[in-house]
């Protein structure tokens, strides 16, 4: 960017992730111009010949369609962004006049790859002034088509966190750059795994063989473009490869072009060029996941780590207050573990916390947010759960859900974690219930804990409950 560069046209009203954003465009050299009135936006656009226009929803004049009518018809056309955090906003009539609209908060990158986008098409715009009328006829027919796949390429860098709605938006971008109705998405997890097929249009349900093996085609030789599918149909496909650093790691099979024409040149390249975007989007997905999996799971015990936790907790009541309902929080924690730890090392002592964490959560179930709070401690959310309680006769053992933890760590082996292990492993748990015991995250936490050192202080090896003198579990202690 330089200062002799177009212009941007910015309408805003202060916002602050927008105007950090300004900022950093000018830092690169951007001419960037903000107001907060419609029509300065109109002198702006008349007088500088903006490449991008970048316009907030909300700060649109009534109507909205004319004002958006107006930029459009100027000779010198800017990209017009609309960005909006109200969905209702984002799907009123004005919203198709725009060439691009962006959920608020959107990022930085994505930002850039618009206005990019925008300067080419004045580039390319300035260009087609000087090239003779038969060649701009020809040109013209490719455009809106390469609009729409910067469009497109845009739609699913804001999908990467959302990895299901990445390859549902994937698939349908590239049966409509392609013109066709019938198509198939294969992706190959890693290396040596099986092609996965992620997405399918129905008219090829029954030739699904025939395409799976067209797509392992593709994988192994990627330089492999068009097929025919059906014995002497002579029906043509396009094989598109999905590449990840050069390697094949899927393939778009499309199909039956709408026309019955061929597959052009200009198609395939868009697809190409949609595939090595949509590979990148892929790849960001997984990152993604990485990164998130790492965010949430401790990586000992493979449970859900404080953090995340501390997050579900405040849901799960604000939850429960609002539709009446019981969360039950359980605290457990392994007897004598300093001493074990001590004797055995500090190696054993985590094969022991992996071990007895494997039990604890096959124990419960899988709405229930299992944590490993720290150490040797585990803390346990249980959604629209009631107290635990000793059955009564003929009811079944299910609603001593957590004594039914203490009991199966107890009769577990740990020998193969702890060879010169002579007793037993066990644990000691703290249970409260909101709104029963505790009105607040902070004094629920509180109740259980007071439970749980009950439980300690009365022996090891048992469940105690908040506000009742209930014990379940009384076995020796350990030593």
């Amino acid at each position: 960017m330089s200062e002799s560069s177009p212009p941007i046209v910015v309408l805003t009203d202060g916002e602050a992730n927008l105007a950090h954003y300004m900022d950093l465009l000018r830092t690169q050299g951007a001419r960037v111009l903000a107001t907060s009135r419609p029509y300065e936006v109109m002198l702006f656009v008349e007088r500088h010949r903006p490449s991008g226009v970048i316009l907030r929803a909300c700060l649109l004049p009534d109507p909205a369609e004319d004002f958006l009518r107006q930029i459009r018809d100027f000779p010198h056309r800017p990209f017009v962004i609309l960005t909006s955090q109200d969905t209702t906003e984002a799907e009123a009539p004005s919203a198709e006049l725009a060439d691009l609209r962006l959920a608020e908060p959107y990022r930085y990158s994505t930002l850039l790859e618009a206005l990019e986008y925008a300067r080419e098409r004045q580039r390319r715009s300035d260009a087609m002034e000087s090239t003779p009328r038969a060649e701009r006829d020809s040109a013209s027919e490719f455009t809106p088509r390469l609009r729409r796949l910067v469009q497109l390429g845009l739609r699913l860098t804001e999908l990467e966190r959302d990895r299901d709605s990445l390859i549902a938006t994937g698939f349908e971008a590239f049966l409509e750059i392609s013109n066709t109705e019938q198509g198939a998405l294969f992706l190959r997890p890693g290396e040596n795994s099986p092609l996965e097929l992620l997405r399918r249009t129905s008219e090829w349900e029954r030739e699904l063989p025939a395409v799976e093996l067209l797509a392992a085609a593709v994988i192994g030789d990627p330089n492999l473009r068009i097929a025919t599918l059906g014995e002497g149909s002579g029906a043509p496909v396009l094989l598109v490869p999905l590449l990840e650093q050069r390697v094949p790691i899927g393939a778009a099979i499309l199909g039956r072009p709408r026309g019955g024409e061929p597959f052009s040149e200009s198609t395939i390249d868009l697809c190409t060029s949609l595939a090595a975007q949509f590979s990148t989007n892929l790849l960001n997905a997984r990152k993604w996941e990485d990164l998130h999996r790492m965010a949430v799971i401790d990586q000992l015990t493979g449970l859900f780590n404080r953090r995340f936790f501390e997050r579900q907790i405040s849901v799960e009541l604000e939850r429960a207050r609002r539709y009446d309902r019981q969360v039950t929080l359980a605290l457990i924690d392994i007897d004598h573990f300093k001493v074990i730890n001590d004797l055995n090392g500090y190696a054993a002592g985590d094969q022991l916390i992996r071990a007895a964490a494997e039990i604890i959560r096959k124990s419960f179930r899988e709405v229930d947010v299992v944590t490993r709070w720290g150490g040797d401690e585990f803390a346990i959310l249980l959604p629209e759960t009631g107290k635990p309680r000793l059955p009564m006769p003929g009811e079944a053992a299910s609603v001593n859900y957590v004594e039914r933890v203490r009991k199966a760590v107890e009769c577990a082996d740990f020998r193969r974690v702890l060879p010169s292990l002579t007793g037993r492993i066990t644990v000691s748990a703290g249970v409260a219930t909101f709104p029963v015991d505790a009105r607040d995250k902070e004094s629920l936490f509180a109740a259980a804990n007071l439970a749980l050192r009950r439980a300690k202080r009365t022996g090891n090896n048992r469940v105690c409950v908040a506000g009742e003198d209930l014990q379940m579990g009384v076995s020796p202690p350990l030593g």
